[in-house]
């Protein structure tokens, strides 16, 4: 691994994405990829800044194969700031396209027209030893579980204001929060007029801290409000076996469909959330259901299937490139 400087947190469509805008970390990309041939050069999110953008310039004629995968959906890329007919030519550049999602495609096709190939987001199916990081909640409440940055489009506030009305009824149950930021004004003001009982704050989670939370589990929310392409955080619950309450939004459908790995609920709709957070606390044969089906349907992201998917785009591309030429 080569580090090629900092990035710097901008704020695009409800979220933080680090970008580099150095233009001269645009020129030490080109001047390594000339000094080292490289048979693939693939890059994610290509205009996603310089380094990226550096690496796949019409300038780079340099015969290796170039492959950009495209996440974003609604608004993340460099477009935003640089013209699209300027960014057409580095498109033109690229061999090949992958969209880690329909949705992610139809984003992407809407600035740059080419044939994509869609290859799912992988994650990593071998066996682990998942310790018990979190003993003080081994008990008999229902842990409901939050996983994500202190966003506005994660959804926390309408999680929080299911979860309050869902205490006044249910004193078995406990929301554990995990994930960095600041809290937005509202939840903070509902917070504060309402005595939180048994709301967990545990901070950013290291990955092993967050598989344990995933074990400990009975059922994981994820209330986004939208702009997602895919849903990480689905897999990384359905490896778990845990089930699942997700937003019915573009991204997560490419994942998960409603009573087979989930119950899928309204966005920002606080009652479509709390009724069926409901329904699992008050049925464990579903949640025992999902979960399993859940551990089933995640078996097709395993990241030795996703690499392979890659590598056969690689040889097909590879061989058109060969045929053209």
């Amino acid at each position: 691994m080569i580090p090629f400087g900092k990035s710097i947190p901008v704020k695009i469509a409800g979220s933080v994405a680090r970008i580099s805008f150095s233009l001269k970390k645009y020129f030490q990309i080109q001047n390594f990829l000339k000094n080292h041939f490289f048979d693939v050069i693939h890059v994610h999110e290509p205009f996603g800044g310089s380094i990226t953008l550096g690496a796949i310039s019409p300038k780079m004629r340099d015969g290796s194969l170039k492959v950009a995968t495209f996440h974003s959906f609604e608004g993340s890329s460099m477009h935003r700031f640089i013209p699209n007919k300027v960014l057409r030519n580095f498109s033109n550049n690229l061999d090949g396209k992958i969209a880690v999602s329909d949705s992610a495609k139809k984003y992407a096709s809407k600035y740059f027209q080419s044939d994509y190939k869609i290859i799912p987001n992988g994650i990593d199916l071998s066996d682990q030893l998942v310790e018990d990081l979190y003993p003080n909640i081994d008990d008999t409440k229902i842990n409901i579980l939050f996983v994500g940055r202190f966003e506005k489009r994660k959804g926390l506030f309408f999680l929080i204001q299911a979860y309050l009305n869902l205490k006044q009824k249910y004193d078995n149950i406990r929301l554990l929060i995990a994930g960095g930021g600041e809290l937005d004004s509202e939840s903070q003001k509902i917070l504060s007029s309402r005595y939180p009982i048994d709301i967990m704050f545990l901070g950013q989670v290291t990955e092993l801290q967050k598989q344990s939370l995933f074990k400990k589990s009975d059922i994981f929310c994820a209330p986004s409000t939208g702009q997602e392409s895919f849903g990480i955080v689905l897999l990384e619950s359905m490896r778990s076996g845990t089930c699942l309450v997700a937003s019915n939004i573009e991204g997560y459908k490419n994942v998960v469909q409603h009573m087979r790995e989930c119950l899928l609920s309204e966005p920002k709709d606080v009652l479509s959330l709390q009724n069926n957070i409901e329904i699992l606390i008050n049925n464990e044969k579903l949640r025992i259901q999902l979960g399993l089906n859940a551990l089933k349907s995640v078996q097709k992201y395993d990241w030795d299937l996703v690499s392979n998917d890659i590598l056969d785009y690689y040889r097909q591309l590879i061989l058109k490139k060969e045929n053209f030429n």
